[in-house]
């Protein structure tokens, strides 16, 4: 017949276990509430190498953000372009029917049109070189510097041409001016198509990193809802187990305790 003793420390020992096993489901059921895997000091260190990858991850979706306002910069400067472009050549059109008409048919009302649409198309140009802004600065005056990467490392984009300003009054021999006006443009348009396809590719990169780094601290950071339920049903069953232990010891010790006496 087993020693009160013995039963005493039976009883202990299953409290024991009962404890610990009642500490291993709260844990679990920390984890699992939370969905870190940290919590109550599992894998501090995975959790400290993911806060570094989660912050990584953000700073490179920023990134996105900001090569996203650079497209769009460059597409209203290529919007601008493209219709100082079209008023050139209107323009141009006009200067050679001008010349034809003073050369051949002198016909002064429509010279005097052409040069009325002259000075419309040239104040129109004017207005939209010295008016046109993207979010607050002007569109034709250079370059922007934008952000591609978590370090903020600096891409420099935009039309980076200027546009010569026109205040031509008459339409005679203007096909001079906008040719060197179509020109410029030409090669604004140039610099601001290379751009856009340099920031599409650094989105494109930014973005995948981004989602690799958030990808890879959801790996060390976020709980195993697997394992940590497995571990949840363990650890109860054991719980119950010991209890159950327990209770007979104490019992046991009762009984004996009635007997001696």
């Amino acid at each position: 017949m087993p020693s009160v003793s013995n039963i005493a420390v039976g009883g202990a020992l299953a409290s024991a276990a009962a404890d610990k096993a009642r500490h291993g489901m709260n844990e679990s059921i920390a984890r699992l509430s939370t969905g870190v895997r940290a919590m109550y000091g599992g894998d501090a260190a995975g959790h400290s190498v993911g806060t570094v990858l989660v912050a990584k991850s953000k700073s490179f979706s920023q990134a996105v953000r900001n090569i996203e306002d650079g497209i769009s910069m460059l597409q209203q400067s290529e919007s601008l372009l493209l219709e100082v472009a079209n008023l050139l050549t209107r323009g141009r059109e006009l200067g050679i029917q001008d010349d034809g008409l003073t050369s051949a048919l002198g016909d002064a009302n429509q010279i005097a049109a052409a040069d009325a649409e002259i000075i419309v198309i040239t104040d129109t140009i004017d207005s939209l070189l010295a008016n046109t802004k993207f979010n607050g600065k002007l569109l034709e005056t250079g370059n922007f510097s934008i952000g591609v990467n978590d370090a903020s490392t600096a891409h420099s984009a935009g039309a980076n041409k200027d546009i010569t300003a026109t205040n031509d009054t008459d339409a005679s021999g203007f096909e001079t001016q906008a040719d060197v006006g179509l020109q410029e443009v030409a090669a604004a348009l140039g610099n601001v198509a290379a751009d856009l396809v340099s920031l599409k590719a650094f989105q494109a990169v930014a973005a995948n990193t981004s989602a690799n780094m958030a990808a890879a601290a959801a790996r060390v950071m976020d709980t195993d809802f697997a394992k940590e339920t497995a571990d949840l049903t363990k650890n109860s069953i054991l719980n119950q187990a010991a209890l159950s232990m327990a209770a007979q010891a104490n019992d046991a010790q009762s009984a004996i305790l009635a007997v001696l006496q």
